[in-house]
């Protein structure tokens, strides 16, 4: 009898301190997660599924406007995406829906170093130019995401013919919009996190561009503005430039002034005789596929009538590529990038 007694009295303990345990394990991955702990209510996979597909029905189906004032349905997330350009692919990739990209096209300059081996690892339709449309239905893709060109005249097709063959479509603001700033690509990534259902992820990376804008332009505000020049090729007897375009905007938040700014295009052919008369402290060299950059280069050096110029005898060159000036991650990359050509001296530490 002693003996049973004795051996309930130990069951009894074990019970007391295995409740015990599990008491001090609740929160933990073993116990009781800190929701429930906190009287919050919790779901399994299936009922996590059911409510993210909730929220996207509660979201679409909504339009947005976009290039030559198309309005486009998006009527669900998107599963099979083409980047139009390099510069589109950033932006996906940088919210991380790489996965979701089965081509790319348009493919003149190399990404992000960061994206370059997943981005290149698509298949690439072209090099130059757009594919044609039949190319891309046999892709069978629900959304395409581009730069303007991708949807103009020379484009895929345009965005209502897209939306004709059940496809959802977008244009980047940048690549349309006349003086477009920073704050077109902030809504552009608005518009991919809403689209994709990641708008922390998009508020995320606006946030941090913002932060390092801001970093920037707060050292170059008391400075005088560098006057800079954007040689972009040589065209017609003369320099295709940026006039009211987002390149002269990423110059000024830099602490620089784009000489041929105020021209009302956003991309225009002007003459030497206009460059050497607006006399630029510094030029700023686009390099893509085309013209190599040792040629555009050369052609500057050796040009009569620049010879007079500070910039060209001094070689006071930067140099770089079409995404870095294009709506992506990179913007305040960018930015900081020509602070530093512009103004070594507050960048020296």
């Amino acid at each position: 009898m002693k003996k049973t007694l004795k051996s309930i009295l130990c069951i009894a303990l074990v019970a007391v301190l295995a409740f015990g345990a599990a008491a001090c394990g609740a929160g933990t991955e073993t116990g009781t997660s800190a929701p429930e702990a906190a009287g919050q209510t919790t779901l399994s996979a299936p009922e996590a599924s059911a409510a993210a597909e909730a929220t996207a029905d509660a979201v679409f189906p909504f339009e947005l406007t976009t290039y030559e004032d198309a309005v486009v349905t998006f009527t669900h997330v998107p599963e099979r995406v083409i980047a139009a350009n390099p510069n589109a692919g950033e932006e996906l990739m940088a919210l991380g829906l790489g996965d979701k990209i089965i081509a790319t096209s348009y493919n003149n300059a190399q990404v992000a170093e960061e994206y370059r081996e997943e981005y290149e690892s698509k298949p690439s339709l072209t090099e130059e130019g757009q594919p044609s449309l039949e190319v891309v239905l046999d892709l069978d893709p629900d959304f395409i995401y581009g730069r303007s060109s991708a949807f103009g005249k020379n484009g895929i097709a345009s965005h209502d013919t897209l939306t004709e063959n059940g496809i959802m479509s977008l244009s980047s603001i940048e690549g349309y919009k006349l003086g477009a700033d920073v704050e077109d690509v902030y809504q552009d990534f608005y518009n991919l996190g809403k689209i994709f259902q990641v708008e922390d992820k998009a508020n995320e990376i606006v946030d941090e561009m913002k932060a390092k804008i801001s970093a920037v332009e707060e050292k170059v505000k008391d400075v005088e503005p560098v006057k800079v020049f954007n040689f972009d090729m040589e065209m017609d007897g003369g320099a295709y430039t940026p006039g009211n375009n987002f390149t002269s905007k990423l110059i000024r938040h830099a602490g620089g002034v784009n000489v041929f700014e105020d021209l009302e295009k956003t991309w225009n052919t002007v003459s030497w005789e206009a460059v050497v008369e607006a006399d630029p402290d510094i030029i700023v060299i686009n390099d893509y596929s085309g013209t190599p950059l040792e040629e555009k280069i050369e052609q500057l050096k050796t040009n009569p009538a620049l010879s007079g110029l500070k910039a060209v005898q001094e070689e006071n060159f930067l140099v770089i590529t079409l995404p870095e000036v294009f709506a992506s991650a990179r913007i305040a990359d960018t930015i900081e990038k020509f602070a530093k050509g512009f103004h070594p001296d507050l960048f020296a530490d």
